[in-house]
């Protein structure tokens, strides 16, 4: 059991380090750009009138030279992560290992507490909505419409005049998209209804007993 732990840690870390490594080469791909150089070639010389306005021509033509020359982080960055060959086994969610199914969910208190008996919930903020389900892996995509009442996280969603509510959300669903993961409405919204969903659960239905019929739906195993 313990060398089964010990194996389960050592995948997590070496996922995690992956994404950093990515991440790094993408920063470095992105400060040797010629788009930056240029910017910030024009903002030394703004900062320094005199002698900055004389040289920016003679950098601005160095940098077109030079436009075409190889960036060295391109391969690494377009290295595939690491993928997880057990899924059921080895879950990174919030840096820690995660068994059975896995939601990730804009979800009311009533929707979280039932979710919570039966999957592990990862819940969904506006801020950082999108970048917690691009680096979580999670099976399904769960957006309750009682999230939108007052009073929560993500009150006003699909109330006209509160646009950043729906920008959110609509971020996130790419998201889940591009990563392949089913979203799925539970209740009634009728100015997010046509955002595009996989499936919905009509109102009055307990998200708690949809879930096994939708796993079956997506082909998503049985991992509790």
């Amino acid at each position: 059991m313990a060398d089964r732990q010990v194996a389960r840690l050592k995948a997590a870390l070496a996922d995690r380090e992956a994404r950093v490594q990515i991440l790094e080469a993408r920063v470095a791909a992105l400060e040797g750009s010629t788009s930056l150089k240029v910017g910030r070639a024009v903002t030394d010389a703004a900062r320094s009138p005199g002698k900055g306005v004389v040289q920016l021509p003679r950098e601005l033509y160095r940098m077109w030279r030079h436009r075409g020359a190889p960036n060295v982080v391109t391969s690494v960055d377009a290295r595939e992560r690491p993928m997880f060959t057990a899924r059921d086994e080895d879950r990174l969610i919030a840096a820690a290992p995660a068994t059975g199914l896995v939601v990730a969910g804009v979800l009311g208190p009533a929707a979280t507490e039932a979710l919570e008996e039966v999957a592990h919930v990862v819940p969904l903020m506006p801020h950082d909505a999108a970048l917690v389900l691009d680096t979580t892996d999670v099976d399904m995509v769960i957006v309750d419409a009682a999230a939108g009442e007052p009073g929560g996280p993500w009150a006003y969603l699909g109330v006209p005049g509160v646009p950043d509510r729906d920008r959110a959300l609509l971020a996130l669903l790419g998201v889940a998209r591009d990563r392949g993961r089913p979203v799925v409405l539970a209740g009634t919204a009728p100015a997010i209804a046509g955002f595009g969903w996989d499936a919905t659960v009509p109102p009055g239905t307990p998200i708690a007993e949809a879930l096994p019929g939708l796993c079956t739906r997506f082909g998503i195993e049985d991992l509790s």
